[in-house]
């Protein structure tokens, strides 16, 4: 499997990234990878995750995903549970990330 992150919001702050693909292990996987975002207008962003299965033949298979306001997100270890593409819980199924969030001071281009 591999996980899609996307960010909706304004123009400047619509984003997405990926990471590699685990080959046999969609029961645990474990991707150990960084993705990082910069985002403007927090109050208008939404964080989606999207689990799909690789699939180097045909297109990926959809296996679950989970969309929250930027607003909303805590910092630290968090299980992500899976939703259906029709918002029907898929519990137990989730992906456990760590989530960090640093302020940008103004004229800091990292």
């Amino acid at each position: 499997p591999l996980v899609k992150v996307q960010i909706f919001g304004v123009r400047l702050d619509t984003a997405r990234q990926e990471t590699n693909y685990v080959e046999n292990n969609g029961f645990n996987p474990y991707w150990g990878e960084t993705l990082c975002f910069r985002v403007l207008v927090p109050e208008l962003a939404m964080l989606r995750f999207v689990v799909m299965d690789y699939d180097w033949k045909s297109r990926n298979d959809f296996i679950g995903q989970y969309t929250l306001p930027w607003t909303c997100m805590q910092q630290g270890y968090r299980h992500i549970h899976l939703l259906s593409k029709d918002g029907i819980s898929l519990r137990p199924a989730s992906i456990f990330v760590y989530i960090c969030i640093q302020e940008d001071l103004e004229g800091d281009e990292s």
